[in-house]
């Protein structure tokens, strides 16, 4: 689960079962954007893998996040080439989500698959999200018949985000077959305020599945 704002959030969150807490770092736009220093608050209440998301326009303002807060991985969303999320990977010394981004409309099939292939070679995991203007976070599905190409295209462990709530997750899962799923706006009340009962919802329609 992402975009989280609040610690205690965070802590419930974890009670139910989540395998990952994200925040998202310093990303301009985001309704979801948080400091270092209240990401710092938010993943110490953590008792599971630390996610920060960013957004970089040069890889020195990765490589601080990733020093400063510690976290277990860092989910990029960025235009890097595989030598340079390389680099990043080993300068941060943390482990990487690589997020390619799917437009609601898919013209440049073959772009879309090259560029997952391009991020599977650096990252740990290949997260795929609906296309928005700060990378990801629209809240809206994409195509999934075209995520489980991509799936069955990578040697790398795939996540699917975009639009995820608990009354689709299954479906999804289903239809995609992802090593795991991403969700932030579907188990909120608000932006960044997360609802426990939709958050233990999804969890035990994305068990379920």
């Amino acid at each position: 689960m992402c975009g989280f704002m609040d610690p205690e959030d965070a802590k419930v969150a974890c009670e139910l079962g989540v395998d990952m807490i994200g925040v998202i770092v310093e990303i301009r736009g985001s309704s979801r954007s948080i400091t270092i220093e209240q990401a710092r608050r938010v993943l110490a209440a953590s008792k599971v893998d630390k996610v920060a998301v960013v957004m970089p326009n040069r890889l020195g303002d990765a490589i601080r996040v990733a020093h400063e807060l510690k976290p277990d991985y860092l989910q990029i969303h960025s235009n890097f080439t595989a030598g340079q999320l390389k680099k990043l990977k080993e300068l941060a010394g943390v482990k990487m989500i690589g997020v390619v981004a799917i437009p609601k409309k898919i013209s440049a099939r073959e772009a879309i698959l090259n560029r997952a292939r391009e991020v599977s070679k650096a990252a740990d995991y290949v997260l795929l999200d609906t296309k928005g203007p700060t990378g990801g976070g629209t809240g809206l599905v994409h195509n999934w018949n075209f995520s489980r190409k991509i799936r069955e295209t990578l040697d790398k462990p795939v996540f699917l985000a975009g639009g995820l709530n608990p009354a689709n997750v299954k479906e999804a899962i289903k239809a995609v077959c992802p090593y795991g799923v991403d969700v932030a706006s579907g188990v909120e009340s608000g932006p960044g305020k997360k609802n426990p009962k939709l958050m233990r919802a999804f969890i035990e329609a994305a068990g379920g599945a």
